[in-house]
């Protein structure tokens, strides 16, 4: 990482002391490439798994410029640098959302403290602490974490008169009401009902001050997306996507990412089978015909080519209807859902189960899953040959490992997937997937 070792600091031998040593390498170069006060909103470094900093826009410029070198990769207000001996991030906000048409909001940088080691490195004031985790209070809609509350408690006990010094600079930021709300939701002795969230979400608006920069600080609430963004891994089992499933969660944990783990299988439709017990029933059959049984296509639609197709079609309808459910389903907080098998692995079963090992022309089905199916924001191949998958799990014959194989490569263009070789080290994979998906997420 360019810039980094001709620092003020000595690199320290060993895991724990190595990061750490990293961590303050960051710090002080970016400490001398600013140019003024950098407030820093988080954890003092070397402490901490990330870097918070706010700067006025020539400094936030001028840092930018420099992780971009380091090596570091943006998404969003966060640039991250993966590899050993860890993940670490530094999240970089410019005060351009605070400005005002009167003010520059250099308001936020008055009587900060200094941070030993460090000359343009800052600690915020206890009044600006206040203001910060109001505007987070705002874009959380309301809602404070406990690390807020114990920045918020932490501010206060450093300055009693923290509220009034703060709100007293909130006027001329717009921040009157996003204030009051924080205050409401640090003082409750529980979290605030919707009601009581809602109402002050709306008094942003009413509070004294610019009514741009009200309605700036109003629109951080609003969500950035529907769902949370998707990565996928798909393969055979015994691949390692679960290893690199957790992997990837962790590594996102330690960048501050919210991430929930999902797997998605196949779904045979065996409940409507089991609802319209008719369709298994045979056409024409008495009371004592015996049954054919097909554990996936019903008895009744057995014997016909019509029947056969049209229940594809429900399969893979309710199959688009079973994944979306799964990426819309309401979450708090998550911002990245991490699928161990997903839309490809369900075309992957459609053809192994109705086109290879029953005949039946799916190229509609097909075309109509691709479709409609959720597409993964950034989506992996585990690969692995069938020989080594059935060396690691005997579920399935070698035969059927060696035909899915070939479908997964299907896959490959059809769903963009990103080509991993799973016999390699799981940790060199996984530095690998943690910066495909952190290019890849929006």
């Amino acid at each position: 990482m360019s810039g980094v070792q001709n620092s003020r600091h000595e690199t320290e031998p060993g895991g724990g002391q190595e990061a750490t040593s990293i961590r303050a390498d960051v710090a002080t170069a970016i400490d001398d490439v600013v140019g003024g006060p950098v407030l820093v909103v988080g954890s003092h470094p070397p402490a901490g798994r990330d870097l918070d900093l706010l700067a006025k826009p020539d400094d936030y410029a001028a840092i930018s410029r420099w992780l971009d070198a380091a090596g570091f990769v943006r998404w969003r207000h966060t640039w991250a640098r993966f590899g050993e001996p860890g993940v670490y991030g530094v999240e970089l906000s410019s005060t351009d959302r605070w400005r005002t048409t009167r003010h520059d909001a250099s308001s936020l940088f008055t009587e900060p403290e200094p941070i030993a080691g460090f000359r343009n490195l800052l600690s915020p004031s206890p009044a600006t602490v206040l203001l910060l985790a109001a505007r987070g209070t705002v874009t959380r809609r309301g809602r404070i974490t406990e690390k807020v509350a114990r920045r918020v408690s932490q501010a206060l006990e450093r300055d009693p008169g923290a509220w009034t010094v703060a709100e007293e600079r909130a006027r001329d930021l717009g921040m009157g009401g996003a204030l009051h709300l924080l205050r409401e939701a640090f003082q409750a002795s529980r979290p605030l009902p919707a009601g009581a969230r809602a109402a002050g979400l709306a008094r942003v608006l009413r509070h004294e001050g610019p009514l741009g920069a009200k309605a700036r600080i109003l629109m951080g609430a609003r969500p950035r997306r529907l769902r949370p963004a998707i990565i996928s891994f798909s393969g055979l089992d015994g691949s390692g996507k679960s290893t690199q499933v957790s992997q990837l969660q962790e590594c996102l944990r330690q960048l501050g990412v919210t991430s929930e783990a999902q797997w998605a299988g196949l779904k045979t439709s065996s409940r409507l089978r089991a609802i319209v017990p008719l369709l298994d029933r045979p056409v024409g059959a008495g009371r004592h015909t015996p049954r054919s049984h097909d554990r996936l296509v019903p008895t009744a639609l057995l014997g016909s080519s019509v029947g056969r197709h049209a229940w594809v079609f429900v399969v893979v309808g309710v199959n688009a209807v079973h994944l979306w459910r799964l990426v819309l389903r309401r979450r708090l907080g998550s911002k990245v859902l991490i699928f161990d098998r997903f839309s490809p692995d369900t075309m992957v079963k459609l053809d192994l189960h109705f086109y290879r090992s029953r005949h039946i022309d799916i190229r509609w089905q097909r075309r109509l899953f691709t479709l409609l199916s959720p597409k993964p924001d950034v989506g992996f191949l585990v690969e692995v040959s069938s020989h080594v998958a059935y060396s690691r799990r005997q579920e399935q014959t070698p035969e059927e490992l060696g035909t899915m194989s070939e479908l997964y490569q299907e896959q490959v263009a059809r769903f963009r997937l990103h080509r991993l070789d799973g016999t390699q080290a799981a940790d060199a994979l996984g530095e690998r997937v943690a910066v495909a998906v952190w290019r890849g997420l929006r």
